[in-house]
């Protein structure tokens, strides 16, 4: 864990503008989602008082456009943390990213990193949602159980996340298939999972901490780099670790 923290904060220490410049088109290209998003809705209700009709937010025709609109930005926030994982990798090898191919390849992962944000929120679905239900059902009034259920929740928002994180890193940074990406995560984990949940303990404060004031502009442009560059290292040097003992495997 620290050789790969090491490795990631001695690029960043030689090329900073490659990592810092990757969180900018990240963020550049976010905003320009999140407003495309907007000038769409803003259009629909252009379009609803041409034809003099008045908006209901209940009627299928609003929650449908609302809906569409939301998940075309979900999509293609997902390619954006494509790209970024992909911006750092080349930053740690200091090569540069344009904007233009930074872009192309958000669009291009996009499908296999929402592929996994569905299957990853299916199985938060299937483990957070009974806990939840359970207690808005009966267990509402219960002393403490409020505290018990937040609890429960938060810890298994983290740890489906961590054991997801892997596969976006797959699929992002090298490129990966939606299927090899899920079985280059389980054998990642399977042997370096002691390690990666330190690292990832701290990935999740610094993610914390970018929505602190001020605070955030560190963690964006520098701790949130280096760490999850880290990730990036430690998962790539255990693949070609595995693929050097399978090689030898084939050769006894």
């Amino acid at each position: 864990m620290i050789e790969s923290i090491t490795k990631a904060f001695n690029s960043y220490s030689k090329t900073p503008f490659l990592f810092v410049w990757g969180s900018l088109m990240y963020l550049m290209l976010l905003i320009a989602f999140f407003f495309a998003g907007l000038g769409l809705v803003l259009a629909y209700f252009i379009a609803l008082s041409v034809f003099g009709k008045e908006l209901d937010l209940q009627s299928l025709a609003t929650m449908s456009i609302f809906g569409v609109i939301a998940f075309a930005f979900v999509f293609f926030s997902n390619g954006l943390n494509a790209a970024l994982a992909k911006a750092y990798r080349s930053a740690i090898w200091k090569e540069k990213t344009s904007l233009t191919k930074f872009y192309t390849y958000a669009l291009d992962k996009a499908p296999e990193m929402f592929g996994i944000m569905l299957l990853r929120d299916l199985l938060w679905l299937l483990l957070a949602g009974p806990g939840i239900a359970i207690y808005m059902l009966f267990l509402k009034d219960v002393a403490i159980m409020d505290i018990l259920t937040g609890m429960y929740v938060l810890t298994v928002t983290f740890v489906l996340h961590m054991l997801f994180t892997p596969a976006f890193i797959s699929a992002g940074a090298l490129g990966t298939s939606f299927f090899g990406s899920m079985k280059h995560a389980f054998e990642f984990l399977r042997r370096r999972h002691i390690f990666f949940i330190t690292i990832y303990a701290l990935y999740a404060v610094v993610w914390f901490m970018n929505f602190i004031p001020f605070v955030q502009f560190i963690t964006l442009f520098f701790a949130y780099p280096v760490l999850y560059a880290a990730m990036v290292v430690m998962f790539e040097e255990s693949l070609k670790t595995d693929k050097i003992a399978d090689k030898e495997d084939d050769e006894e």
